[in-house]
This record gives structure tokens, C-alpha cells and sequence, in this order.
């Protein structure tokens, strides 16, 4: 197939790309973990006792539990102080749609496991709805706003009203979520049951990684189902601190491979090849792991365990309030969502919602009008993602042709 040099010209002067990307970091689960244990001299010994409990509760889940879905009440705080910060309804819909989707095994990719994890994918079975009532007994839509004048927010200060934040709700009763513009390119954080006090109890995120956005690396929302898992009570895979390089390290659960990669920034190919340390296959398609979002797919049965176990040990008190309005599943339009980064030297990723099942081809053509690259796909469902490696490419521009059905987008995008 060929584009005329006519057409190429055209499009080339008609699309126009950004390429001010925000090189965000990961969690600062593991920062804060270190900063809680040099700070306090209880933080260890209270630690070991919580692990105690939920090894204890893991234990004797019984066959009841392990096969019930249960109902968290989420309260979204949105601290604005730009337009681009205050996120709409519609994209918190969208956002709370993936958790649930990725909490209950029904995201696309959770069918797309590599053959050795799918023994070991499970569905958690925690689904989290917009609380109906305030702490007060008022009705409420279960997102607050608050505008801010800082130009950014430490996770610190995003829990106070008395600063530039917003006051918890009772985090016994709420999974109180912070939405803002945090500082030091943090993309967030969820407090493990226990480590923080009640008033900084919950989970905050930035508003550029939230729900389906134009991070050229976490776009597809997974980072909130990231640190939910650590809320109830899941450590990265190579467990505590920074980095597991020699292999030492473990997350408490057994069915989770020991791994020295963090998988920061990456998007492996597990269909040709799966990534291997510690004399294992790594899991890095796993949630709590730093993989781009479009290769973060599946919890497995033990932390599924493990997470029950913390929600009926440690934060029971969410199951008691009788406060969730029903989850409605927003009506996706097909189109791409996201591509980067552009311009790239090594990888360009795609995704795009369908709003039905459909066949997806995609194309890319270089400045000649020459097809470099095809792909085609049938019968796919909800997201589309995939990652083209163009580290062998030439440098130059480029045109990446997506066809969802019978509709098509064009978009230009740059090797370097």
C-alpha cells in the first residue's frame, strides 16, 4: 500500500504534536515506608504485629469469603488550581470504571495473560462505588473540590484543610482518594493498613496519571489500581525498598515470582520472550509492579488473599457503611486515547478505547509513503493497546494510521 506525497504533505502540516511530556516518576510507596521506619521506633515493631494479623487472617479466610465481592465507599477530594487540575465527573466515572474493572478480573488484558500466570490470575472481588452520604448523614455526588493556590502539593499537605488541602473523611467508613498536582514528579501513594495516622489515611494521586490521559506511560489509569493495592496491603514484587538486586527481597505472597527489575518505564513482549531473574519467570504484567500501563493486566490469587484479608482484618469498618451509589459503566467513543512518547528513540505506544467489539489494523508509513509496519487484530474488546518498537527505525517522520471498524485516524509521529 502507498500515500501519495501530496497526502503525506497535507497531513503532515495539519496534525501537530506536543512533545512537553511530563517525565514523572514512580509510587513514593517505598520513600515513605524507609522515611516512617528511621522516624519513628515503633514503626518496625508495629509492622511485624499488622503482618502477624493479616498472615493470621490470610489463614482462615473461609471458602465464603474467598468467594463473596464486596462494596468500598470512595470519597474523590479534587484539589485544583488550574482548570487542567479539576477533573470532571466524567473522568472520575472513567477512573473508578477501570478499578472495577481491574479488581474483578474484566479488564481486556486479563485474558491476554502469558501462558504461565494464568493458573495463578484471580479476580479480587472488591468493587468501589461513590459514597451516597457524607460523615454528616448528607447526601453528596461522593467527589468534593477545593481550590488551591499552590502551583504544587506534598503528599503532606494534600490532607489538610488548614493548608492547601482537604480534611479526610472518616477513613474508617471511606477510602478517601486525594486527586492534585503533586509536587517532585510524584505520581502517588496508598497507605498501607496501619502506617499512617487516621487523618492521612487513604490514597493520593496526581492529576496527570488519573483515569485515561496523555501520559505517554501511565494513560491508562492503572496507577490508582496500583496504590489501592497497596492500601490494602500489597508491597511491590521485589518487596520492600527500592530495588531487589540480589533477589532477597519478597512481597509476603507465594504465588508472586521473586524479581530483581522494577519494570520502571518498561512495556516487555511476553509473547515472544518472558523476562527472567531470581530463576524465575518475572510477573511483570502484574499491578503492583512500575510496567507501563499497557502492560499491567492481573493480582493473583494470593494477593487477592491477602487483600481480603487486610479489607475483613484492618478496614472492616468500610463493609458497615451502608453509603454506595451503583457503579454505572460510562459509554467509551472509539479513538485513540493516547500515543508516546513522541517524538521516541526506542518505543511508541498506542491505546485507544472501542466502544464495541471490532477488528483494529494499524499502519505506520514512512515520509516516502512506504508501509513500515502492519498489524491487524480481530474481535478485540473495551481498550486497545501495543507498543511499536522503532529503535531500528531511520530518523524522520512518520504516519501511524489506526482503523477501529470502518473509521480511521492519522497521526504523525517522530523517531529521533
Amino acid at each position: 500500500m502507498f500515500i501519495s506525497q501530496k497526502h503525506l504533505f497535507c497531513l503532515f502540516i495539519s496534525i501537530q504534536i506536543g512533545i512537553g511530556l511530563v517525565a514523572q516518576s514512580h509510587c513514593s510507596f517505598d520513600e515513605r515506608w524507609f522515611q516512617a521506619r528511621q522516624a519513628d521506633v515503633t514503626f518496625s515493631s508495629r509492622m511485624i504485629e499488622i503482618e502477624k494479623r493479616l498472615q493470621d487472617r490470610i489463614q482462615n479466610l473461609t471458602p465464603l469469603e474467598t468467594r463473596s465481592s464486596f462494596q468500598v465507599p470512595v470519597v474523590f477530594h479534587v484539589l485544583w488550581n488550574t482548570e487542567a487540575e479539576n477533573l470532571g465527573d466524567e473522568a472520575i466515572a472513567a477512573q473508578l470504571n477501570i478499578l472495577n474493572l481491574d479488581y474483578t478480573g474484566q479488564n481486556t488484558g486479563f485474558g491476554l495473560l502469558p501462558t504461565p500466570f494464568k493458573s495463578v490470575a484471580a479476580s479480587v472481588d472488591i468493587e468501589f462505588c461513590l459514597a451516597t452520604t457524607d460523615p454528616e448523614g448528607n447526601a453528596t455526588s461522593g467527589i468534593t473540590r477545593t481550590r488551591t493556590f499552590a502551583d504544587s502539593l506534598s503528599i503532606k499537605q494534600v490532607y489538610y484543610s488548614s493548608g492547601e488541602g482537604q480534611d479526610a473523611w472518616d477513613t474508617d467508613r471511606y477510602l478517601n482518594i486525594w486527586i492534585a498536582n503533586l509536587e517532585n514528579n510524584l505520581v502517588g501513594f496508598g497507605s498501607y493498613p496501619g502506617q499512617n495516622i487516621p487523618e492521612e489515611d487513604g490514597v493520593v494521586i496526581d492529576y496527570r496519571v488519573f483515569g485515561i490521559n496523555d501520559h505517554p506511560r501511565l494513560n491508562m489509569g492503572r496507577t490508582l489500581t496500583h496504590e489501592v493495592g497497596h492500601y490494602f496491603g500489597l508491597f511491590h514484587p521485589w518487596g520492600e525498598g527500592f530495588f531487589n538486586s540480589d533477589c532477597k527481597g519478597d512481597d509476603r505472597v507465594p504465588d508472586t515470582p521473586l524479581q530483581s527489575s522494577t519494570f520502571n518505564g518498561q512495556c516487555p513482549d511476553g509473547l515472544s520472550s518472558i523476562p527472567e531473574s531470581c530463576g524465575s519467570q518475572d510477573m511483570y504484567m502484574n499491578f503492583m509492579n512500575y510496567t507501563n500501563d499497557q502492560c499491567l493486566h492481573m493480582f493473583t490469587q494470593g494477593q487477592k488473599f491477602r487483600m481480603l484479608a487486610a479489607l475483613l482484618e484492618m478496614r472492616s469498618n468500610l463493609l458497615d457503611a451502608e453509603t454506595c451509589a451503583e457503579v454505572n459503566q460510562p459509554t467509551p467513543t472509539n479513538g485513540i486515547l493516547n500515543i508516546g512518547p513522541n517524538p521516541s528513540q526506542e518505543t511508541v505506544y498506542i491505546s485507544s478505547f472501542l466502544q464495541t467489539t471490532a477488528s483494529v489494523q494499524l499502519e505506520v508509513f514512512n515520509s516516502n509513503g512506504q508501509r513500515v509496519y502492519q498489524m491487524n487484530w480481530e474481535n478485540l474488546e473495551r481498550y486497545f493497546s501495543h507498543a511499536i518498537h522503532v529503535v531500528d527505525w531511520s530518523n524522520g517522520f512518520y504516519l501511524l494510521r489506526l482503523k477501529i471498524g470502518d473509521e480511521e485516524w492519522v497521526r504523525k509521529i517522530i523517531k529521533y
